[in-house]
């Protein structure tokens, strides 16, 4: 079982890297 912080956190790093592959898909469709 997962603590709620864990859970949170692990959200947010979801969260971060789903942004940041979008961030680059769309510079690469700018290129």
């Amino acid at each position: 079982m997962m603590n709620k912080k864990m859970q949170k956190f692990f959200v947010i790093v979801m969260l971060v890297s789903i942004l940041a592959t979008s961030l680059l898909a769309g510079i690469a469709a700018f290129l």
